[in-house]
């Protein structure tokens, strides 16, 4: 019992002898720099994830440039000072929003908006309206380990995150008794993109045109490919002269 008493004992007063010469104010001190340390250690170890919402920030305005794009290449000038009503069809996404713009866009060129009698009724259709997300990695994927289940990190030596918008718009000018064909504009094509790269693990840059002029990119392949198509005028918009364009 002595043998292994004595050892024990020796063991649990050793840290007493180590402060037992030093001033209370030093050992006090020693004590309040650990506990400080031991505070930053956990504050360093812990980090705030944020839930990002549906849609993402980056998605919004993604779509935002694309409807943009494809509504800056529609030419609706010679619709200044009319009274119009506007209809929106789009087969997914955020129909309301996109209708919103639309029609602000149209405000701006002085189109006045009215379902009160109006002049023409547009048809605008938004045969495509909304965002796609592609990746590519190469590495290795963040994985939880066989056995221990601790999870692993990603490895990326080269990482490839795709944002793309894309919105395909046709207008179609209606006489809003008979809902006859008056002029037909469109389709006309907008894209946007937002790319994410990462080298080497700590590497990492973004390539974007969401800021970029509203007729959309220099790359050629991303510039509309359907060419605007005349309409065929019953009775005209106009004395004379159709709306559709040239």
């Amino acid at each position: 019992m002595n043998r292994i008493g004595r050892p024990w004992k020796a063991l649990v007063t050793l840290p007493r002898s180590r402060f037992a010469g030093r001033p209370p104010a030093v050992t006090r001190a020693r004590q309040v720099a650990w506990a400080g340390l031991l505070l930053m250690t956990g504050a360093c170890g812990h980090s705030m994830m944020l839930t990002p919402q549906e849609p993402s920030a980056t998605s919004q305005l993604l779509l935002a440039r694309s409807l943009d794009r494809a509504f800056g290449q529609l030419d609706l000038s010679r619709l200044s000072g009319r009274r119009v009503d506007v209809e929106f069809v789009g087969q997914a996404g955020n129909v309301a929003f996109a209708k919103e713009l639309l029609k602000e866009r149209l405000r701006e060129q002085g189109v006045h908006l009215s379902s009160d009698a109006p002049e023409l009724k547009l048809l605008v259709l938004a045969t495509v309206l909304g965002t796609d997300r592609g990746e590519t990695l190469v590495g290795s994927p963040a994985m939880e380990l066989p056995v221990v289940a601790l999870p692993a990190p990603e490895i990326a030596f080269f990482k490839w995150v795709r944002h793309r918008g894309f919105v395909e718009l046709e207008v179609d000018a209606l006489d809003p008794g008979s809902g006859d064909l008056l002029a037909k504009f469109g389709p006309e094509v907008g894209r946007a993109k937002h790319d994410d790269f990462t080298v080497f693990i700590a590497i990492n840059f973004t390539v974007s045109d969401i800021d970029g002029p509203l007729e959309g990119s220099d790359d050629p392949h991303e510039r509309p490919v359907h060419p605007p198509e005349d309409a065929m005028p019953k009775g005209g918009l106009a004395a004379g002269e159709p709306v559709a364009n040239p």
